[in-house]
């Protein structure tokens, strides 16, 4: 990458907490459009995956939603998260956008604490070319915002490491240094995170290859550590997903084996080998078929691939399942839906059918 790129790529980021793009004069976004210096608070929360599985292995009772009602709650949290940072933020800079370096000071001083204002004052000062004076700022905000605000203070470090990923002399030292003495300080796993999300974004492959494998090792315990280095190998089109999952499974407690099985098998619907998602589904269905949460996961997957036969397949078996009602309810409820949205009338009644005939046999 060009250094003009770099450049426009940091200082758009640097405009907010959430989702970032350029440098240029500030404008009032939120962070919920724009993230601090390319790193994204996505990466560095306690969040496992998209599309997780909760649920008791050894009462195999679902605890979750489908896939598409976990996705629209997930959506409404996020939702309402961004429209009260927004809120917040609105407070802070009202209607009257900083715009110089005094400007900035009063803004400091009335929020202290707020990352938000701190990092919108450092790209202030990189769409000056006062690298230096960015720095100094990083600082400041590190020993005023107040300790307690672990999320505020960790904001400003991605951001600090960010800025020196773009202009350190040399980048890789200048980012380690302000990562080590972030590690004093900072959750350890939420940071290293956020230094992996920094390296993709920016493609520095062979980095982020070395630091998730000092991370499956330092964190092997933890189901998003592993998912994101099958996410990265996915990503980078090489074939050692398999390697990957054996180790996890190594390593990972036993309690967590389903829920890392199951995302890793997402990850390969959605951007690696569907085959491959199918076996893990069919190695945990063999193992808990009667987990109506796997089967409906595994369905809702299936779903975006398209295939009717392979759907119709997939139900037909899993309403064959001797399960109890509430259950087998479930599943028939979600083939019904899937025939309307389809708009056969023949398969619509089939489907009918065959739950009545359920019914009745159980009642029998």
């Amino acid at each position: 990458m060009q250094r003009d790129g770099n450049l426009a790529n940091i200082g758009d980021a640097c405009e907010s907490l959430a989702n970032g793009d350029c440098l240029g004069p500030i404008q009032a976004e939120s962070r919920t459009s724009v993230l601090p210096l390319e790193v994204p608070l996505e990466d560095t929360d306690g969040s496992d995956a998209d599309d997780v599985i909760v649920t008791d292995v050894h009462t195999n009772k679902p605890d979750i939603f489908t896939e598409r009602e976990q996705k629209k709650a997930k959506k409404k949290v996020k939702e309402q998260r961004e429209h009260e940072i927004k809120a917040s933020e609105d407070r802070l800079l009202g209607d009257d956008i900083p715009r110089s370096e005094d400007e900035f000071e009063k803004s400091v001083r009335c929020s202290p604490n707020s990352s938000f204002v701190w990092i919108k004052y450092m790209a202030f000062m990189l769409s000056q070319d006062e690298v230096q004076k960015a720095r100094s700022i990083a600082e400041r905000a590190l020993s005023t915002i107040n300790i307690r605000e672990e999320g505020e203070k960790l904001n400003i470090w991605v951001a600090y490491i960010n800025l020196e990923n773009e202009y350190g002399k040399p980048p890789e030292e200048a980012v380690m240094k302000i990562f080590q003495r972030a590690l004093q300080i900072c959750d350890p796993k939420k940071l290293h995170l956020a230094l992996l999300g920094m390296y993709e974004r920016t493609e520095q492959h062979k980095l982020a290859d070395e630091l998730l494998e000092k991370m499956t090792k330092k964190f092997k315990k933890s189901c998003k550590v592993w998912l994101r280095r099958v996410q990265n190998v996915l990503k980078q089109g090489k074939d050692e997903v398999q390697a990957v999952v054996n180790r996890a499974a190594l390593s990972l407690p036993r309690n967590k084996h389903i829920k890392f099985l199951s995302q890793a098998a997402i990850l390969e619907f959605k951007c690696g080998e569907p085959n491959r998602g199918r076996s893990l589904f069919e190695g945990m269905l063999k193992e808990y078929p009667k987990r109506t949460d796997l089967w409906s996961i595994y369905l809702d997957q299936e779903f975006r691939i398209g295939d009717k036969d392979v759907i119709r397949a997939l139900f037909e078996r899993a309403t064959c399942l001797s399960l109890p009602p509430k259950k087998m309810k479930f599943i028939f409820k979600k083939y019904l839906e899937y025939e309307k949205s389809l708009g056969g009338e023949g398969q619509v009644e089939y489907v009918k059918r065959k739950a009545m005939e359920f019914v009745e046999n159980s009642v029998a």
